[in-house]
């Protein structure tokens, strides 16, 4: 995936892998687009486990950021709680499909 960024006059054009942890929280809450308190809130019940710098910041990779929005998409749009989050993962995980793909 390439991000595009701006700095001192420059764009700057830079390829990264799906699992690589580029994002700090504040970003990340953006582009899912929640608060930053709802990713710690995420991560304390172990729904994501970003990664951590020397300095203990999260960083979240696209692989993070895609499984945020999807659990934003069961919670928003499904009206689960984050118990039937967990529970849905779960299920997800063990069965190799995605909730989304039944919903159209």
């Amino acid at each position: 995936m390439l991000i595009i960024g701006y700095s001192k006059g420059v764009i700057v054009v830079v390829d990264v892998s799906r699992d690589q942890p580029v994002y700090n929280i504040s970003v990340a809450a953006e582009l899912v687009g929640v608060h930053p308190r709802t990713l710690r809130i995420y991560e304390e019940l172990g729904l994501v486990v970003p990664a951590r710098t020397e300095g203990n910041t999260r960083l979240f990779s696209n692989a993070d950021i895609e499984m945020l929005r999807h659990i934003r998409f069961l919670i928003q749009e499904l009206g689960l709680n984050l118990a039937g989050v967990k529970l849905v993962l779960r299920m997800e995980q063990s069965l190799r499909i995605r909730i989304e793909d039944w919903c159209e």
